[in-house]
């Protein structure tokens, strides 16, 4: 982290990049930004900063998916935040951040379960019309048994995601059941949906259904708050000891 926020009169004055960002249309963003650049993780403090003020510009990407949530970077010229707009005290944004990832980890290991889980209802109604050699291809066992396989791994994702929802709302620890939601659930959509753009066949690759969509959507869902390699380490980490985690 680069971006830095220096203590000027009455306010502080943000200065760097944040690439790449959630929401860039949104009308204020949480900006994470050093106080203290000696302290490493404890001298990162948040800030509440509206996205009109003088000195703040944004950037939009081009996505394959996620085009609703929109991302893109930010740029910080000289930002003057009021002290109030300063969340929590100084030095408190990593963990600001850090407390609620386990939180969010899970809630997008549903998001992708519940575009899979829709992807595969509409796919089930398509086969029992489509026809091939006189007859549903839902009646064929190279449809039947794919549709099958993904509403059992798209169970056992989304009882694993709750189990993780289960356990903060009881106030004990969850981060390694956040990690193994966040790892498999993003991956096995990818698999589901691209399994389910099959049975579709050509008309799956078209615009006519939202499949491909999906697919891409969730493709970017792997990415966020954290990659597969990610989630590895910190399931690696809580099971076999912090001490033997990767340098």
């Amino acid at each position: 982290m680069t971006t830095s926020a220096v203590w000027d009169g009455d306010d502080y004055v943000l200065t760097g990049e944040k690439s790449s960002i959630s929401f860039t249309e949104g009308t204020a963003a949480i900006v994470f930004a050093k106080t203290d650049p000696s302290a490493g993780a404890r001298g990162v403090s948040a800030f509440f900063v509206p996205m009109d003020s003088p000195g703040l510009g944004r950037s939009k990407f081009r996505d394959l998916g996620e085009r609703a949530i929109t991302r893109g970077a930010l740029h910080l010229d000289g930002v003057r935040v009021p002290a109030k707009n300063l969340l929590g005290r100084e030095g408190q944004g990593f963990y600001i951040i850090m407390n609620q990832f386990d939180f969010n980890r899970a809630i997008i290991a549903l998001m992708c379960i519940g575009a899979a889980q829709q992807t595969l209802e509409e796919t089930m109604e398509y086969v029992k019309t489509r026809t091939a050699f006189g007859q549903p291809i839902a009646r064929f066992e190279g449809v039947s048994f794919p549709i099958a396989e993904a509403a059992t791994l798209l169970e056992a994702a989304r009882l694993l995601s709750y189990k993780a929802l289960w356990q903060r709302d009881h106030n004990t620890p969850h981060g390694m059941e956040a990690a193994m939601a966040k790892w498999w659930a993003p991956r096995l959509a990818v698999e589901v949906i691209h399994q389910m753009l099959l049975l579709h066949g050509h008309a799956g690759y078209s615009d006519d259904y939202l499949v491909g969509q999906r697919l891409r959507d969730v493709i970017g869902l792997e990415i966020g708050d954290g990659t597969a390699e990610v989630m590895k380490i910190i399931i690696g980490r809580e099971m076999i000891g912090r001490e033997f985690r990767p340098y």
